[in-house]
């Protein structure tokens, strides 16, 4: 039992203490206070994280439409068409996109509110991201299928310019 405990005592505290240390002095400088007083873990573990329980109809309900853009527009009805049937990585990657973040708010999706916007460009344009309004301007596509391909096309190439 004596060589057990110590094992553990090793494993879990001794040999991890440096950087464990590291760690908590940079948590604490960014996080620390009386604020941390104020939670339970599993809530702060919430608020640092975010939400993990991605509720996709719920951005598509609460989504704010501008111009001549509405929930019945046929653009804006392919681009949730196309949407939802990305897979889940995908869709994490247009969070990313849109907002600077694939994590939800701690009050989920509805909190999120995203804005969709025309744009007069054609539709050789790709979508653009504010990721500061969380809002996207979505050319009017003619099709599923350009709308697809511009739409992956922006997902995949949005960092750095491309010149990697």
């Amino acid at each position: 039992q004596e060589f057990v405990d110590a094992y553990v005592n090793y494993v879990f505290q001794i040999s991890v203490h440096e950087w464990y240390t590291a760690f908590s002095s940079g948590f604490l400088k960014v996080c620390g206070g009386k604020v941390l007083e104020l939670f339970q873990p599993p809530e702060l573990r919430a608020m640092m994280v975010g939400s993990s329980s991605y509720s996709w109809e719920e951005l598509e309900e609460t989504a704010i439409y501008k111009g001549d853009y509405s929930a019945t527009h046929p653009t804006v009805k392919l681009f949730w068409e196309t949407f939802h049937e990305f897979p889940l990585e995908k869709k994490k990657k247009f969070l990313l996109f849109l907002t600077g973040s694939d994590r939800i708010p701690i009050y989920g999706m509805a909190s999120l509110q995203i804005v969709i916007q025309p744009t007069a460009s054609g539709e050789e344009y790709l979508p653009v991201a504010h990721t500061c309004y969380n809002l996207l301007d979505l050319p009017k596509y003619s099709s599923k299928e350009v709308l697809c391909a511009r739409l992956t096309q922006a997902l995949d190439n949005y960092e750095g310019f491309s010149l990697a």
